[in-house]
């Protein structure tokens, strides 16, 4: 069977023509590559399965407790509570130059103007006209002339400082109509249910890695796990069935044959029954439905693959990054048919399985376990073409190189000798890889980085290990007597054994006159020493390494004031802070590469859809006008649990000069009533998010109106007054008093 499959395959190459034979090189040189890198990156797998075991509870201990779980879901929701908030702001070109700059414009402006030396003409001539000496009128004429440069100068300075107030007005629109945009594509790619399982893959197994991408069916996209709501993918499948269909039940038999079950019977109905499903839903849509949008994808830590020579934290720098994907046959025959490739070469694919899932291994052995690199994978390769006994369903490895060198990307499938995709150029953006990488704790010279986890793993097999030490304790110093066989028969001894409570027994000794007070004694056993399996140190030791403490796990063993508590606080910040720091760092990064998709692929018409009809979104000048502008970030703290108290007492110090501050603005500056009132809403606004509260701001504030509420107080620090003397908005104009009515009390 084997060296029929091989004769074809040659016959099929030989009819291919030269350039095939080219690709088909090109694909075994990457392959080759591709496995020398995997070999390279064994000793990682294989400690990332260990890490998984321990996270999930492996061990061959008697007594055993997932500390290693339990810490990283404390971590994982303190690290990764929500959404972070997008920060935009106008880079620093888009900032106003300062007066003196505009002043020296201007002079060179007006410098050689017209208007200045007929200002002095003109005033020199009506000086001479006037009877004024020439000396006299030659320096009224300077004076006009200087007169008339100040005048010119102040022109333009005004005229200067409104276009770049519009500009920078321009630009603060621009950036609050992308945060919006930002926002609701990480909405839509349910950025929450993707970034926690990354910040726990982190903290598992020291890497976490999510793939962003615009996956848009017209045009070659990146492959995800997570596809867009649409019909195309189906709509591709149904016609590549449909072919099968059409060469008949044989032609789909001879399909199959390698490795699937006989469809006769049951097992071939359901077959037709799925075709028909897929052919039903080809012909009720015959146009194809076309989504577009913002996908983020987890990576498994074994699935992500880096060049050699570089640490997987400087995978940016490395001349190429490869992501797999594990591809359900049928749906990796339908891409391949939609890109020219032949189903006959899909048949060479290596077949995958899914792993049976496990949840916990008491029996599995972690300090002498050395494993297997392949123990990591979700799937496991399958002799042959139908689902095993390992799992369900029918997999192929599909492998996407990004090549930075080339600017493309290239889909290739394992086993298959031919690109199952052609190559395509990604969008320009300021970085060529998709790929977010969060990496717990880097070591110097190491190209991975270490997961808390395998720092830990002493101290959890200890920890384990004396909890098992201590339950065998405790079950051999069970309460036991002994007697003297010599002076009891086994029966009267099996009549005090089987006794109930307050039973009076009746025994016969070998020796009438025996003391029974010395025929049964009590068995002495080695006492219990608490402080031989404290495991307090142990416990206080893996909060180190994972930064954790006693208070977050939920139980407290001795009571703390408040003093300490506040001091375990503040340490607990202080070393989730460089975990914050990093994973925030990469989220910042994910956000530029955002805005920059955003920026390639979502037009005018679009914008106003997303962030309404005042949206302001110029036209797409390429990566570099985004650099150019604005600053992408997010607000720091922004994705994590806050800590409120800490937030408040800051806010409650900084409120008032920022109130003070607004005022003396105001003033200085002679701005208007409205100007200060939309400040200060602002600042309102801010105050109740910090809070904390579910507040609704807008049924607090009062409507706008025309009267100024009683002690108003204007820019410049007076009362301001109603106008045409109308009572203060709020209170009721006061009757005229009758000087005849005495007055009221």
């Amino acid at each position: 069977m084997n060296s029929q499959h091989e004769a074809m395959d040659a016959g099929i190459e030989a009819a291919d023509g030269p350039d095939k034979t080219r690709e088909y090189a090109d694909v075994k040189a990457w392959f080759d590559e591709l496995e020398a890198a995997r070999k390279f990156d064994e000793p990682a797998r294989k400690q990332y399965a260990k890490d998984r075991r321990y996270a999930r509870g492996d061990t061959r201990a008697q007594v055993a407790t997932n500390i290693a779980g339990t810490n990283i879901d404390v971590l994982e929701s303190f690290l990764y509570a929500k959404d972070p908030d997008m920060d935009i702001t106008p880079g620093p070109t888009m900032r106003p130059p300062s007066v003196d700059a505009l002043r020296d414009a201007a002079e060179e402006m007006v410098a050689q103007s017209p208007e200045v030396m007929q200002a002095g003409q003109q005033a020199a001539a009506q000086a001479i006209l006037m009877g004024m000496p020439q000396p006299d009128a030659m320096l009224a004429g300077q004076m006009a002339s200087e007169a008339k440069v100040e005048e010119l100068i102040q022109q333009q300075v005004d005229a200067m400082q409104k276009r770049y107030q519009k500009r920078q007005r321009d630009m603060k629109a621009f950036c609050e109509t992308a945060e919006i945009i930002g926002s609701h594509m990480w909405g839509d790619a349910s950025l929450k249910r993707r970034g926690r399982p990354w910040v726990r893959s982190s903290l598992t197994i020291g890497i976490g890695v999510m793939k962003a991408s615009w996956q848009e069916r017209t045009a070659p996209s990146p492959e995800t796990v997570t596809a867009i709501n649409d019909l195309q993918q189906n709509i591709a499948r149904a016609r590549a069935q449909a072919k099968a269909l059409e060469e008949g039940e044989g032609g789909m038999v001879a399909r199959l044959a390698d490795g699937l079950a006989s469809l006769a019977g049951r097992g071939n109905e359901a077959k037709l029954a799925e075709f028909e499903r897929q052919l039903s839903t080809l012909q009720a849509q015959p146009e194809p439905v076309i989504s577009r949008g913002f996908v983020v994808d987890n990576v498994a830590g074994e699935d992500f693959q880096v060049a050699p020579g570089y640490t997987i934290a400087n995978h940016l720098d490395a001349p190429w990054n490869a992501h797999r994907v594990f591809m359900p046959y049928d749906d990796a025959v339908a891409l391949a048919l939609a890109n020219g490739v032949p189903e006959e070469k899909m048949r060479q694919a290596v077949r995958y399985t899914a792993r049976k899932p496990v949840m916990i291994e008491r029996e599995a052995a972690l300090v002498d376990q050395d494993g297997d690199a392949k123990d990591a994978d979700a799937y496991v390769s399958s002799n042959s073409h139908t689902a095993g006994e390992e799992g369900c369903g029918e997999f192929v490895a599909l492998w996407e190189k990004w090549d930075r060198d080339t600017n493309t990307v290239l889909t290739s499938v394992e086993g298959v000798k031919c690109w199952v995709k052609p190559a395509w150029n990604p969008p320009a953006t300021t970085r060529f890889y998709p790929f977010f990488l969060m990496c717990d704790s880097e070591v110097d010279g190491q190209r991975h980085p270490q997961s808390k986890t395998s720092r830990a793993a002493p101290l959890l097999d200890e920890y384990n290990r004396i909890g098992s030490a201590e339950a065998e304790h405790r079950r051999r110093v069970l309460p036991k007597t002994m007697f003297n066989a010599g002076a009891m028969e086994p029966g009267e001894a099996d009549k005090l054994a089987k006794a109930i409570t307050q039973e009076m027994v009746a025994v016969k000794t070998t020796v009438p006159k025996m003391d029974l007070r010395g025929l049964i004694q009590p068995v002495a056993y080695a006492q219990i020493d608490p402080a031989l399996y404290d495991r307090q140190r142990i416990i206080q030791e893996i909060e180190r390494i994972y930064g954790t403490q006693e208070a977050l796990a939920g139980s407290i063993q001795v009571e703390k004031t408040a003093t300490e508590a506040e001091i375990q606080q503040t340490g607990f910040q202080a070393r989730t802070g460089g975990q914050r720091d990093k994973m925030e760092g990469v989220l910042s990064e994910l956000a530029r590469y955002t805005i920059e998709i955003a920026r390639a692929y979502i037009d005018h018409e679009q914008a106003i859809a997303i962030a309404g009809d005042d949206a302001l979104w110029p036209e797409y000048g390429g990566p570099d006008d985004l650099l150019r502008t604005v600053t992408v970030d997010i607000r720091g703290g922004s994705s994590g649990k806050p800590n409120t108290r800490a937030e408040r007492d800051s806010w409650s110090a900084l409120l008032p000069m920022l109130q003070t501050g607004i005022m003396q603005i105001a003033q200085l500056r002679s701005s208007s009533p409205l100007d200060v009132a939309d400040a200060m809403e602002k600042l309102l606004r801010i105050t109740a998010e910090r809070s904390g509260e579910r507040l609704d701001i807008d049924d607090l504030l009062p409507p706008a109106g025309i009267a100024p509420m009683p002690g108003a107080v204007g820019p410049d620090g007076q009362p301001v007054t109603p106008p045409d003397g109308a009572p203060p908005t709020g209170e009721p104009e006061a009757p005229e008093q009758d000087p005849a009515m005495p007055m009221a009390a």
